[in-house]
């Protein structure tokens, strides 16, 4: 971090902008390429590891698996109350508070995590659709609850103190590990649903370790700590980013928490595969969007922000056409015959991501910039059409009827985020939409900056 703030220079406050540090355009496209390269391994593993288990499972076996570990996911997200979001604003914008605030973090996930395990265990039995094996793997994962959220606050610290290397190789580590556990057992075919349960639970745990050495490293606690960095000021911004982080969540996990009950394991089994060809354009859209949050916090500039959400929509949009004509041949190739009706939702979902990037800045933007109320409040609004949407296609659609309705909901979300920052903060919406010239000259740059840094 101290690199990082030796490149930075103060400046006067401009209209769009915060006063204070200035964020060096090298740094933000380093710091992008290097969260890209994290980003893309769960996807990408996932995609590996999905024919693994779509082969060894069968689409009934997969469809348990899938869920046992939803509200694994479900529950990360929910006992988190915005906590490790609030860990990283507060330490972006002052990184001297960084022991004061993880340490404060992570005794409140704690005791989260307690209580979320203890939710799961006496909502097992309907969870799994009374099935007694279902049941038993919902327990098993949610043994993993506690590490996971702790992990969570690891990485907001490293990465609100730039520490982004530290992030991508968390993320490569616990992924690899994942398919590392995943291939022996099926090449031998003891690969059950138990196995590939602990598997997809536990692996993002070892991420701990690579923060050891970061974590340990920070400095002494302060004494004088302002508000946002104690407990209750914690607590009271990330309440107000968890509800939107909840309806975020929702948007994307509940279909598959509820698709058990609605519509069967087979149907579920057949989301679970379109979603991950779906989330491969979401890698470039969460490093930027990531590394958005913590340089809008610093140093907040309209342009910039406007200019990411372009960029970010025009890549995704290539990725995801890209995904959607080839997955017509590797898809079912890859999993087998069984799941070729799962192509149409994916091209739901594909379109879904990418309809949904410019809000999805846009709300990182709102966040950054103290104003989480406003992007929890789109998510809310997108989260409560989302459910209505599922219980009524779920059943007849199945897997076609949460796709919709996940659609739906990203288009809501999205618009209603590019509003709010047009309201608060005088931004056109239109800006955040389209390419435009200097989006060419931005991309050239970052591709010259990124062959001088690999000929280095």
């Amino acid at each position: 971090m101290a690199a990082q703030r030796a490149t930075d220079r103060a400046v006067e406050p401009s209209a769009g902008s915060t006063p204070g540090r200035t964020v060096a355009p090298n740094s933000v496209s380093r710091n992008m390429t290097i969260a890209l390269i994290g980003n893309a391994f769960p996807p990408l593993v996932a995609l590996f590891s999905g024919p693994i288990l779509a082969q060894a499972l069968g689409v009934d076996g997969r469809g348990a698996v899938a869920a046992a570990t939803a509200p694994l996911a479900l529950v990360v997200t929910v006992a988190t109350f915005g906590v490790p979001e609030a860990v990283t604003w507060a330490i972006a914008r002052n990184p001297t508070l960084a022991r004061n605030a993880s340490n404060r973090g992570m005794v409140i996930l704690v005791i989260a995590g307690l209580l979320a395990m203890g939710a799961v265990t006496l909502s097992a039995a309907w969870l799994s659709g009374g099935d007694p094996t279902v049941q038993q793997l919902i327990l098993v994962a949610c043994l993993a609850i506690v590490p996971n959220l702790l992990v969570g606050v690891f990485r907001g610290v490293a990465s609100a103190t730039q520490s982004w290397r530290l992030v991508a190789v968390e993320r490569i580590v616990t992924s690899s590990l994942r398919l590392a556990v995943l291939i022996p057992f099926w090449l031998t075919d003891n690969l059950t649903p138990l196995v590939a349960t602990i598997a997809v639970a536990a692996m993002p745990v070892t991420g701990l370790f690579v923060y050891i050495g970061r974590m340990r490293s920070l400095d002494p606690r302060a004494f004088d700590v302002p508000r946002e960095a104690r407990t209750a000021g914690l607590l009271s911004y990330g309440l107000r980013i968890w509800v939107g982080s909840l309806s975020g969540i929702l948007l994307s996990r509940l279909d598959q928490v509820l698709m058990t009950p609605f519509a069967g394991t087979y149907q579920l089994g057949l989301y679970v595969v379109a979603v991950s060809v779906s989330e491969l354009p979401l890698i470039i859209n969460q490093a930027v969007r990531d590394v958005t949050f913590v340089t809008d916090a610093a140093d907040s500039v309209d342009a910039r922000l406007a200019s990411s959400a372009r960029i970010s929509t025009l890549l995704c949009g290539l990725a995801a056409a890209f995904l959607g004509i080839s997955m017509l041949w590797w898809l079912p190739f890859l999993f087998g015959e069984d799941f070729r009706p799962a192509l149409p939702v994916a091209g739901v979902l594909l379109a879904a991501v990418v309809l949904g990037t410019p809000g999805s800045i846009g709300g990182s933007g709102l966040s950054a910039r103290g104003r989480p109320g406003l992007r929890s409040m789109s998510l809310m609004i997108a989260c409560l059409v989302n459910i209505s949407m599922l219980i009524v296609l779920a059943p007849p659609l199945g897997a076609m009827g949460a796709a919709l309705a996940t659609l739906a909901g990203n288009l809501i979300s999205s618009n209603l985020n590019l509003l709010f920052m047009y309201r608060k903060f005088n931004i056109n919406p239109l800006q955040f939409y389209g390419v435009r010239r200097t989006d060419f000259v931005t991309l050239c740059e970052y591709a010259k900056r990124f062959i001088r840094r690999r000929k280095r």
